[in-house]
Order: C-alpha cells, then sequence, then structure tokens
C-alpha cells in the first residue's frame, strides 16, 4: 500500500519535469523568434494581398504555439518578394531552431550570392551540402561558388558528386568542363562539353561555351554552326525545388516575369504562362506582361490567344511597337492579311521611330511592286538603325529589283562593313560580278561565302547554276 502514494508522486515529478521541459522548449523556441523577426518593411504600392499575408504570418510568429510556423511563412513571402534583409533575419532564426534542416543555408547562400558575397555563402554551401546530401543542386551550387572563388579543384571534386548521382547532369558536365578551363585543358573541357550537347541538344549553356572552345582550337566552322544553333536563345539556370517554389508567394509582377522567363526557356511554358497571368491580375494596366504572354502564345502557334493578349497590350500602350510587331505576326497566323496590314500602319501612326515597323512596312510595300516607296521606307529603317546590316541588304536587293546596280552594290559593301561575314551580301555581290562577267571578283567572293554555314542552299545553289551558265563551267 505504500508504494501507491510514492508511485504517484514519482509520476507526478515526472509530468511536472515533462511539462516543465515543454514549457522551456516553448519559450525557447518562442524567445529565438522574437529575437529574429524582423520589423515589417515599408509596403506602400505592395498589392492588398501580400500585406495581409505578411500581417497574418507576423502575428502567427508572435504566437507561442505556431511561432516557428510564423516565421518560416514570413522568410518565404519576403524572400520571393525581394526584401532581402529581412529574409535573412528570418533564416538566421530558422537555423537557429533547426540546425539540421539544410533548407535554411541552401536559402540564405541563394541571397548572400547575389550580392557577391562568396565568402560567406562558402560556409553555407558546404553546410546545405553536408544537411542534405541527395539534394543535387547543392552539390552544383557549391561547385559555382568554389569556381568562382578560383577554387577549381575543390569545385570539380563538387560537380563530379554531382555528375556520379546524376549520371549525364548537364550542368554538372558544364560545371566541370570550366574547372577544366581554368586548368587549361581544353580537349578535356570539350569532351565534357560534347557529352553534355550529345545527352542534352538544346542545352544553351554547353553550346555557348563550345563555341568559344571551337575558336580555341581554330574550328571557325564548328563555332559558326553553332552559333546558328542557339539563335537567340538564352542560357537557363539549373531547376532549384527550394528557391524556385518561392514563387507560389510571390506578389510582385515583375519578379514573376523573370520568373516567366526563366521557366519558358527552361522549356516549362506552362509554369511560364501560369506565372504571367498572375503578373496580369497584380498589374492589370501594364502592357509588357500581356505581350510577354502574347509571345509565348505564338511561340505554340496559339495565333488566337495570342492576338487576344498583344490587343490587350497595344490597347493599353499604344507605343509599345514590339507589341505591334507581335499583333502582326498573330494576324498573319490566322491567315488575315488585311488585320495585320492595318496593324502595322496603326503602330507606325503611334511608333514613328520603330526601325521594325519600318522595315515592315517597306516589305509590305516591296511585295506590292510599289518599289520607290518601298526603297524610301527602307532607308528610314537603316537611318533609324544604322549598325543593322541586314536591313541595307533588303534595301540593296530592291536596288537590283529597281535596275540600279550601282547603288545596290555600294549599298552591299556598307553592309559588309557592319557584318564581314553576311552570306547574302557577299552571296548578292558574287552574283552581281557573274552578271557582269566578273569572274575574279566572282571567284574571291566563292571563297568567302563557302566559309559561311548560315548561307541558305538555294542562294548557293543559284550562285553556282548562273556561274555555270555564265562562264561555262563549275564554281571551284
Amino acid at each position: 500500500m505504500r508504494r501507491g502514494p510514492r508511485f504517484l508522486l514519482l509520476a507526478l515529478v515526472a509530468l511536472l519535469g515533462l511539462a516543465a521541459w515543454l514549457g522551456y522548449g516553448l519559450w525557447h523556441r518562442h524567445r529565438i523568434v522574437a529575437q529574429h523577426l524582423p520589423a515589417t518593411p515599408t509596403l506602400a504600392g505592395a498589392p492588398a494581398t501580400l500585406s495581409d499575408q505578411i500581417g497574418d504570418a507576423t502575428l502567427q510568429a508572435r504566437h507561442w504555439r505556431h511561432a516557428p510556423r510564423g516565421l518560416a511563412q514570413l522568410s518565404r513571402l519576403y524572400h520571393a518578394n525581394g526584401f532581402y534583409p529581412e529574409a535573412l533575419q528570418c533564416y538566421q532564426g530558422l537555423s537557429a531552431l533547426e540546425p539540421r534542416n539544410a533548407r535554411w543555408p541552401h536559402l540564405t547562400a541563394s541571397i548572400i550570392t547575389n550580392y557577391g558575397r562568396m565568402d560567406e555563402a562558402l560556409p553555407l554551401r558546404r553546410q546545405a551540402v553536408a544537411l542534405a546530401p541527395d539534394y543535387l543542386p547543392a552539390h552544383l551550387r557549391l561547385g559555382d561558388v568554389l569556381l568562382k572563388g578560383n577554387q577549381a579543384t575543390e569545385a570539380s571534386a563538387a560537380y563530379a558528386e554531382a555528375l556520379r548521382r546524376a549520371p549525364g547532369n548537364p550542368f554538372a558536365l558544364l560545371g566541370l568542363a570550366r574547372c577544366d578551363l581554368a586548368a587549361g585543358d581544353w580537349s578535356r573541357a570539350r569532351t565534357r562539353l560534347q557529352e553534355a550537347v550529345a545527352r542534352n541538344p538544346d542545352f544553351i549553356g554547353a553550346l555557348s561555351l563550345l563555341v568559344t572552345v571551337s575558336e580555341h582550337f581554330g574550328d571557325r566552322a564548328t563555332a559558326d554552326a553553332l552559333r546558328l544553333t542557339i539563335g537567340r536563345r538564352e542560357f537557363s539556370d539549373l531547376p532549384d525545388p527550394w528557391v524556385d517554389e518561392l514563387t507560389e508567394v510571390c506578389f510582385d509582377a515583375y519578379r514573376l516575369s523573370v520568373a516567366a522567363a526563366v521557366a519558358n526557356a527552361a522549356g516549362d511554358r506552362a509554369t511560364a504562362l501560369a506565372l504571367l497571368e498572375r503578373a496580369i491580375i497584380l498589374a492589370p494596366q501594364a502592357s509588357t506582361y500581356h505581350r510577354q504572354a502574347g509571345q509565348l502564345r505564338l511561340d505554340e502557334n496559339n495565333f488566337a490567344a495570342a492576338r487576344d493578349h498583344l490587343e490587350k497590350a497595344v490597347a493599353l500602350n499604344p507605343t509599345d511597337s514590339d507589341a505591334w510587331l507581335r499583333l502582326m505576326d498573330a494576324y498573319r497566323g490566322m491567315g488575315q492579311t488585311q488585320p495585320a496590314v492595318r496593324a502595322m500602319l496603326t503602330g507606325l501612326t503611334h511608333c514613328p521611330q520603330s526601325p521594325s515597323l519600318h522595315l515592315e512596312h517597306a516589305r509590305w510595300l516591296r511585295a506590292n511592286n510599289r518599289l520607290d516607296e518601298a526603297i524610301a521606307e527602307f532607308r528610314v529603317s537603316h537611318l533609324l538603325r544604322p549598325s543593322e546590316a541586314s536591313t541595307l541588304v533588303e534595301l540593296a536587293t530592291s536596288y537590283v529589283t529597281a535596275g540600279r546596280t550601282a547603288e545596290a552594290v555600294v549599298t552591299l559593301n556598307q553592309a559588309l562593313e557592319r557584318q564581314p561575314d553576311h552570306p547574302i551580301a557577299l552571296a548578292t555581290l558574287a552574283l552581281l560580278a557573274v552578271n557582269s562577267r566578273d569572274e575574279p571578283e566572282a571567284l574571291r567572293l566563292w571563297a568567302l561565302i563557302r566559309l559561311q554555314p548560315k548561307t541558305p542552299p538555294a542562294v548557293v545553289s543559284r550562285l553556282q547554276q548562273t556561274f555555270s551558265a555564265q562562264f561555262g563551267r563549275p564554281l571551284p
């Protein structure tokens, strides 16, 4: 019987101890959150949704039970919307609360590296790799920081580990190639880049660096072919889910549009369009986001959807010449020639200094046999953008059609001053030389044309046929 009271007493002491321990833990977590809770920044001009969510998360962070959850939500809101000092303060507290969570040093480093503070970012990158060895972006980001810090050997090890975990990963191969170049091993770098391109033919990072490597080896033909493949496409950074998911709580229209461009470059057009739709909702009077969405719809040949966005873009901002040009493309894609012409002419009234709209007008005039007017418009386009060689080439071909050969030759040479390897300029000059029976000049130009991989096969074939007919033998 004496054991009962003693057991109850021990149980009571244990419960009191547990309650004290839990209470201390709750107090300790609350104290850490309170120490790292940022003052709410000025949110003038910010969407009401962002202000409301920051307010709700701040209240949650001050609550005894849910303080860590509130601080984590605040960190996402601040980071996603560009309030970086506040986000860093939150991450510091979260790292103290959850020292085994790799997300916090990884996200902290993603901000710090944008400031160029690589010495501070490096230990954070190492910590993220140690805590989350299976998270591939952590290894790749560690390699990036090490390489930027001129620690190519260690960077190579980080990229190699990423490649071991994800065989064929293009970003790991690109990183290793950069390390090879830092060590002066151009041959090995070329091999890695070729492997990256073989596995991922659209990987612009490897294609772009392979241009430099090909030029180093004197392989101009390959370098030019690669440039042709790249075109106007841009490098897309590596997918990083911990960072990328922050767009879910982004309420800054411009940041959403940038994220949309990144997603589109990575081949994720659906996400890009969804982000742009959110940007449009946040900034309904901004024409830029409608134009950007219209371009994405054009890229997928959804001309009706493109037209809807682009009509809204020019209505919101009639001086947006790019939107008028894309609207013309949408109408043409739908087979609506007259609306396309109206868009061009209306765009010119609002954007009289647009070289591209004048160029479109010149092409339309030429197509409608209004050659003198077309030549005048080509000249206007050239004066507005004098560094452009292609406009001069089109002007020259119009001179040729009008029988003004001497002016055509002068204009083509002006184009070559701006772009010495312009294939159409060279080919047109060669045809003029053939027609005037200037065989030495035709052969000189032919030698240059053969070095240009961008010369259209139809142009080369026409030149060969014309030369053979004129001189009675094939081009060498």
